[in-house]
Parts: C-alpha cells; sequence; structure tokens
C-alpha cells in the first residue's frame, strides 16, 4: 500500500487529517511527522509515495523541507497546506509542488488530490543519453503529457544515482502538455529562461515519468519551434564563454551580497562584496551595495565614492550620496546602523530614519514618533516589495517582523497584523525572542488603539449611539473571546473594552469551557479554527447545555468562503463575522445582539 506522509507541528490537524480521511484506508496509510527533523528520519527508512507538508512550523520551515525533497526526492509529489498569505508565493512554490491548499483545507478536496498525486507518482522511464531536443520534437509528435528530467553528468552515471548523491548542477525538469512546453525549472531559473537552459543541453541523461496538468502553471507561452531555435542561438552564443568560469563565480559573489543585504544581515554581506569590487574595481553596483553593508562612515563615503566616479548618474547612487549627506553629523561616530527600509546610515539609538522618515520600531518609544504623513510612500512600498520577496523564500522572523513595521509606517494596519501575526508563534517559543516579543505586543495595542480611533470617528449620529451604548453598561456585559492567535486576541479584546465590554480570553476550546463554567459570560466570540476542539464542536456543547445554551455566539473566521458561511448560518450562532473586520463593525454586531438579548426590564431601564 502507497504512504502519505503528514507534516504539520498541530496534533489537532493530524488527528482531523487521519479522521476525515480514514474512509481512504484502504488506497493510502498515512504516516505522520511533527517537525522537519522526523520527516526526514521518515522519508530515510520508509517508502513515501507522497508528502503533505504545512510551510510554518518551529525548528525549521516546509520550504527547507521542499528544497530538501527538490534535491534528494525530486519524483515526489507534494502538497502544501498554509495559512501562510503572501506575494509571490505561489510562484515560488510553482515546480516544487504537486498542489497548495489554504486552511482550513476540506478533506475531500485534499483526498482528491492526494489520489491524483499518487497517480503521477510512477516509476520513471529512462530515456538515455540523447539531446533534450530530440526528445522534446520526439514528444511533440506523439501528443505526450509528461515531465521530462534533465541531468548532465560528466561520468555518465545513471540519472537516480546523480540525484541520490545530489548532484544537482545542471539539473532540471521540462512540463510537456500534448507535447507542448508549458513550464520549466532548472535550478533558480523558471519558465522560458529554464526551458532555453535546458533545451541547450546535449549528452544528458534524461527520464520521463507521468504528469497530471490539471494544477500545472502555464509560464512558458512561446511555441515549440520558437524555443528551439533560440535555444540554438543561446547555444552558439555559449560556446566561447564556457571557458571563462570565473566571471559567473564573480557573481555569484554579488548575488550573494545583495541577497545578505536583502535579509538585513549586513555584517555577513560585507565578506562577499569585499571580495567581489577587489576583482571588480570598475563595477558600480558592487561598490554601491558595499556602500550599504559596511558600518563605518568613512568606509561608506569611500565606496560611494567609487561608485559615484564610475556611475555619476545613476539615480540609485545619487540617492544614497544624499543619505550619506545627511549623516555628516555622526561622521564621527565608530560605527552606524542601518535603515531596515531605505538602507540609510544612521545613529546606532535612531528612532526615525532621517532618510526616509520610517518609525524604526526599535522600542516603546518609537511609536510616539510613528508619522505616517511624512514617510516616503515609494521607499516603503519598495521595502515592503522586498521583504515579502524574502518571505516567499523562508520564514524569516526578523524579515517577518520589518514587513509588518513597513506596512505600519504605510497606515495599512491589516497588512501589518497578517505579518505580526505570524511572527507571533514563531518567537513566543523561544526565549531569545522575548524583548521582540514584548515590542510586537506593544505594537498589536498601538493598532488596536488606533483602529479604534479612525474607525470610532463617526458621523455625528453614529457617535450618539454608540455613546448610548456605553451608558447603558452600567453594569458592564462579558464577552468570552476564543481565539488562538495571540494578536487578533489582543484586537479584539483592546476594541471591545473601547466599547465598555468586560472580556475574559481563551486560546482553545477546552479553555473556554472552563471559562464558561467559571464565569458565565454575557456572549462569546468563538474562532472557527482552534486548537483541541475547533469552533463548531464547541457551538455544539454550549448549545447542548443547558446552562450555556441561550448564551449568544457570534463565529470568528479569517476564511470568506461560501462553504464557511453556509456552515455559519445552518449552525446555532446568533451571527458570522469575517476577519480582519473593522472594530466598529464588530461593536455593532456584539452591541447588536446583546440588546436583543438583554431582560426586557433592562432594556426598558
Amino acid at each position: 500500500m502507497k504512504k502519505v506522509l503528514l507534516v504539520d507541528d498541530d496534533e489537532v490537524v493530524h488527528e482531523l487529517i487521519n479522521t476525515t480521511l480514514s474512509k481512504y484506508s484502504s488506497v493510502f496509510e498515512l504516516v505522520h511527522a511533527f517537525d522537519i527533523k522526523s520527516a526526514a528520519a521518515v522519508l530515510e527508512k520508509e517508502e513515501i509515495s507522497l508528502i503533505v507538508t504545512d510551510l510554518v512550523m518551529p525548528g525549521g520551515d516546509g520550504f527547507q523541507l521542499l528544497s530538501q525533497l527538490h534535491e534528494k526526492h525530486a519524483d515526489l509529489p507534494c502538497i502544501v497546506m498554509t495559512s501562510y498569505e503572501l506575494p509571490e508565493l505561489e510562484e515560488r512554490l510553482a515546480g516544487k509542488v504537486f498542489q497548495i491548499f489554504k486552511k482550513p483545507v476540506m478533506s475531500q478536496e485534499l483526498a482528491e488530490a492526494i489520489i491524483r498525486g499518487l497517480k503521477t507518482q510512477q516509476k520513471k522511464s529512462d530515456l538515455g543519453e540523447f539531446s533534450v531536443v530530440g526528445i522534446v520534437q520526439l514528444m511533440e509528435t506523439e501528443g505526450t503529457t509528461c515531465r521530462l528530467d534533465v541531468h548532465k553528468s560528466s561520468d555518465h552515471r545513471d540519472i537516480n544515482q546523480c540525484i541520490e548523491q545530489n548532484c544537482k548542477e545542471y539539473r532540471g525538469s521540462l512540463y510537456l502538455v500534448q507535447g507542448t512546453i508549458h513550464d520549466a525549472a532548472c535550478g533558480k531559473l523558471v519558465g522560458e529562461e529554464a526551458a532555453l537552459k535546458l533545451l541547450s543541453m546535449e549528452g544528458v541523461q534524461v527520464s520521463s515519468c507521468l504528469l497530471d496538468s490539471k494544477n500545472l502553471t502555464r509560464r512558458v507561452h512561446k511555441s515549440n519551434q520558437n524555443l528551439l531555435i533560440n535555444a540554438m542561438i543561446q547555444k552558439d552564443h555559449q560556446c566561447g564563454e564556457e571557458e571563462d568560469v570565473e566571471q559567473p563565480q564573480q557573481q555569484k559573489l554579488l548575488d550573494e551580497g545583495i541577497r545578505l543585504c536583502e535579509r538585513l544581515e549586513f555584517s555577513q554581506a560585507q565578506k562577499p562584496l569585499m571580495a567581489f569590487v577587489k576583482d571588480n574595481r570598475q563595477n558600480a553596483e558592487g561598490w554601491l551595495w558595499l556602500s550599504r553593508a559596511v558600518t563605518e562612515p568613512k568606509k561608506i563615503k569611500a565606496a560611494l565614492a567609487e561608485a559615484y566616479r564610475l556611475e555619476p548618474e545613476d539615480a540609485d547612487i545619487l540617492e544614497d550620496v544624499e543619505k550619506a549627506r545627511l549623516l555628516s553629523s555622526t561622521a564621527g561616530e565608530v560605527k552606524v546602523s542601518r535603515c531596515p527600509f531605505c538602507y540609510a546610515p544612521l545613529e546606532l539609538q535612531a528612532a526615525v530614519c532621517i532618510f526616509c522618515k520610517s518609525s524604526l520600531l526599535t522600542e516603546s518609544k518609537a511609536l510616539a514618533k510613528l508619522d505616517t504623513g511624512a514617510v516616503d510612500q515609494r521607499l516603503m512600498r519598495q521595502a515592503a516589495t522586498r521583504f515579502e520577496k524574502v518571505l516567499a523564500a523562508e520564514v524569516n522572523p526578523k524579515i517577518l517582523f520589518y514587513a509588518g513595521a513597513a506596512y505600519l509606517n504605510l497606515n495599512d494596519f491589516d497588512k501589518a497584523l497578517t505579518y505580526f501575526d505570524l511572527l507571533m508563534p514563531i518567537i513566543q517559543v523561544d526565549s531569545r525572542h522575548q524583548k521582540v516579543a514584548e515590542q510586537v505586543t506593544q505594537i498589536v495595542e498601538y493598532i488596536a488603539a488606533n483602529q479604534k480611533l479612525e474607525e470610532r470617528t463617526p458621523k455625528p449620529d453614529q457617535a450618539r449611539k454608540e455613546k448610548q451604548i456605553i451608558d447603558n453598561q452600567a453594569n458592564k456585559r462579558t464577552v468570552l473571546v476564543v481565539e488562538d492567535s495571540p494578536t487578533t486576541r489582543k484586537v479584539i479584546k483592546m476594541t471591545l473594552q473601547s466599547g465598555g465590554f468586560r472580556v475574559i480570553e481563551a486560546v482553545d476550546g477546552v479553555e473556554a469551557l472552563s471559562k464558561l463554567n467559571d464565569d458565565r459570560p454575557d456572549m462569546v466570540l468563538l474562532d472557527i479554527m482552534l486548537p483541541k476542539i475547533d469552533g463548531y464542536k464547541l457551538l455544539s456543547i454550549i448549545k447542548k447545555n443547558g446552562e450555556t445554551k441561550d448564551i449568544p455566539v457570534v463565529m470568528l473566521t479569517s476564511k470568506n468562503r461560501i462553504i464557511d458561511k453556509v456552515k455559519g448560518h445552518l449552525s446555532a450562532a446568533s451571527a458570522y463575522l469575517t476577519k480582519p473586520f473593522k472594530p466598529a463593525e464588530l461593536i455593532g454586531v456584539v452591541s447588536s445582539i446583546l440588546d436583543k438579548t438583554a431582560p426586557e426590564e433592562a432594556q426598558a431601564s
């Protein structure tokens, strides 16, 4: 029987999937792993036919697992489940995964995807050593739908042996649908670039396997003939360049330095950038990035002087020269820090960037200096895009923090909370991040307070209505908030408290039941996706209990799917709210329901 490996750090997810997919036990068997290390151990010991994995896990993430699979188990279909929503995520995962699901995953959809994936996991057909062009032409003639795996091996070892030994320099794949190339992947290249590289190879090992084209994203739109012609032209150009291997190596140094700067690892970036400019003194880009990596004012200005000498009209260089000029008052310092958003050199204790005017959020008092009207919107959006690019490739706590900070500087509270919400579970389990966790908590409180001011500076009629609601609450009504996300729970709590409500909290269904017994609330705000007991099951328990059945329950969910709305309306819930919601909307829904359910004498008074 085929085995499917499920990798997720949440035991509840394992239990739910195991239960809901039990009817397929005659088709496949589920094997469980709770982190990257245990997943690797399972792959070593057992013959796995397909993997289902989460992306965000403590002690390592799904991106690392996908990278290992792509290198060592390239034929293994992989399904990703994630609540991690970022631009470019699907593009970065394309070619590495069979399908992507947003959590919560419907069991039937997941089962169907697993079965489709298992069908594609067939024994490869080794086509031997041919030119890729010849094989593609053959596949086009036969109208074949398949994946062609290509590997150039200097000692002509078997491709599977090369994969096992991690020989990956020239390895890549072409995805053909009815003989036409729809996509390609080769190292970091994807789409047309990857296809041209693979088609220009000769004397390679090629093997084919079945391909499920249902969820294949088409990134190559040129005809096979057009691609073949361009590949031959590219091959001719490469012939004279293959002798010079030094230039690609030099480019790798520059690329590595830029990558480290984008990850805000400036100290580590200095070594490859210094090595690059040492042998490429006429490269202005190298000097520019070196000026952004070094932290001594004299070195910054010396590197910028070289960049300006080589490209005196380059806009980026001129902009960085201006940043350095603004630093002149601190030129006597031994070292400076860097603005994470625009790379401007700053005083070590700076709270606001001298160039892009962003708040650096290095400490709680920095929030008081946040002036979104003064922030350079262009530079901040560039920074946000850069951070999202990094996060599409890895789960990086530092970049998650600054991505949230970038959107906070842009006055986009919803987007900022998305990143801080992703960050909190990662840093809470590590005592080294205690200070950052405190910072994030303060930021969330700031967002909640400012959302309250922004959303609840209403029209005069609305202001009178909300004042009347609060005035009628001499004895504050109690709301139980059941939400496992600390950031979302904090925002809800502060919003309700601003509306005059008393709030008690629970992080899961078990704690919620305890709170219901200890302190009978007037209302329950209940998230659908909860650990231990999900929201629908907890709702059922509340409504079946004679002492709690009359307590109104409002269901909360981050999903906006028809199926969830149907379930919400069919359940015994009093209302359904989709996150993120506006503070005024939350106050309005809670107040309206509690006013309707209040005793008649209380309403009359």
